[in-house]
């Protein structure tokens, strides 16, 4: 082995996204029990985020937090015992179940995009709009979703 120190290597991105992940979700951990909502389980957060849009079903909810049903289901029952969400018929087609945000929910929902929004402010002072924009096309190219 030579004495040559080799130029270190920007980490892989895998592990750059474990770790924003981890800071992401402790701001959003933060803000919600600073408002009083430090009994959301860990998943439920993004639970409530996608159920801001609209409400949905476990299966439309396992889909897009990519979970099991079944995970799902307990999630779900636990947010309804704690008042988080409600569960009520499918206008449509009464055999389905459909998941709505309470206004407890709304509340935790708006504390966890505060918590989100928290870490993009840092990221932008730190590295600007533009690399935060870059990150997000990057993202969305990793995922299939490129718009």
């Amino acid at each position: 082995m030579s004495g040559r120190r080799h130029k270190r290597e920007a980490p892989h991105l895998v592990v750059l996204l474990s770790r924003g992940l981890l800071e992401y979700r402790a701001a959003v951990r933060g803000v919600l029990a600073e408002r009083g909502f430090d009994d959301v389980p860990r998943s439920g957060s993004w639970v409530l985020a996608s159920l801001s849009e609209a409400p949905a079903t476990v299966g439309e909810l396992a889909l897009t937090v990519r979970s099991t049903k079944q995970a799902l289901s307990r999630l779900s029952d636990v947010l309804v015992e704690r008042g988080y969400l409600r569960r009520s018929a499918d206008p449509a087609d009464h055999r389905l179940v459909r998941l709505s945000l309470t206004a407890r929910g709304r509340l935790a929902a708006e504390a966890v995009f505060a918590g989100i929004a928290g870490v993009d402010r840092s990221i932008t002072l730190r590295a600007g709009k533009a690399a935060l924009s870059q990150a997000q096309q990057a993202l969305l190219i990793a995922v299939g979703d490129a718009r």
